[in-house]
């Protein structure tokens, strides 16, 4: 059976129990469903290495790298990577705090199939957005709430954006807004306000979330159109 998604996690200092949760997550999914996804966790050069965390084998195409170096913020670079390393049409990205349910996981394959060619009559190609429940807290802000971020879309239509700027790395902030700036006229987004991922914010990472230095940036690459085409400035391994 091929594989038709990848999961690009981005993995940077957050707990054991939280990585963990995400294996058993996928580990939960059905044969038929997990037999269609490809897993990738991308280390981001964290104290704790993923691979002493996940210790265990699974039932899991399973693939983990590591950046050898931290550069702080390196979340262009890691979506990056796995989009490089992706083998499958399509990827999903995703962060530490967002997980995706088996049901979510069967949906994801529904959106890929149905939408395995582009629509010649619109001219236009789509990608995904989700809406997003915390199981632990009805009453949480982010509760059924869309996740900004993470989506569903083809690996070619990734790089049709132009993948994520890494000028921005080594500082927070913007890489979505950059992202999702190049992408409108080359993508549509769309958001399944009836599909949903599982928001845990004990995910979140404990990072200084400064965007002034990125949000100028921004705006000057914005204006004068200068995105940069150096991806992967960095030293990474494939550890599993």
């Amino acid at each position: 059976m091929s594989k038709l998604i990848t999961v690009n996690l981005s993995f940077y200092n957050q707990s054991d129990f939280i990585l963990l949760k995400h294996i058993e997550y996928w580990n939960s999914y059905p044969k038929e469903v997990k037999d269609k996804f490809t897993f990738f966790i991308i280390d981001d050069c964290s104290k704790k290495h993923a691979s002493d965390i996940i210790k265990d084998k699974y039932d899991l195409d399973l693939h983990i790298y590591r950046v050898e170096k931290d550069l702080y913020c390196n979340i262009a670079g890691v979506r990056n990577l796995g989009a490089t390393e992706c083998q499958t049409p399509w990827l999903i990205i995703l962060d530490m705090d967002t997980l995706i349910p088996k049901d979510m996981a069967k949906s994801l394959i529904t959106l890929a199939n149905e939408n395995e060619n582009e629509n010649e009559n619109e001219n236009e190609n789509k990608c995904f957005k989700f809406n997003r429940i915390v199981p632990t807290n009805n009453k949480h802000e982010k509760h059924n709430k869309p996740h900004p971020a993470v989506c569903l879309i083809r690996k070619k239509d990734y790089w049709n954006v132009g993948g994520c700027e890494e000028d921005l790395v080594g500082h927070y902030g913007y890489t979505d807004p950059s992202f999702w700036h190049r992408a409108r006229c080359k993508i549509k987004a769309e958001t399944k306000h009836r599909i949903s991922l599982h928001y845990y914010p004990e995910g979140e990472a404990d990072i200084n979330r400064d965007k002034n230095h990125n949000f100028r940036l921004f705006k000057n690459k914005k204006n004068k159109n200068n995105w940069s085409t150096d991806f992967i400035r960095f030293k990474w391994k494939k550890v599993l």
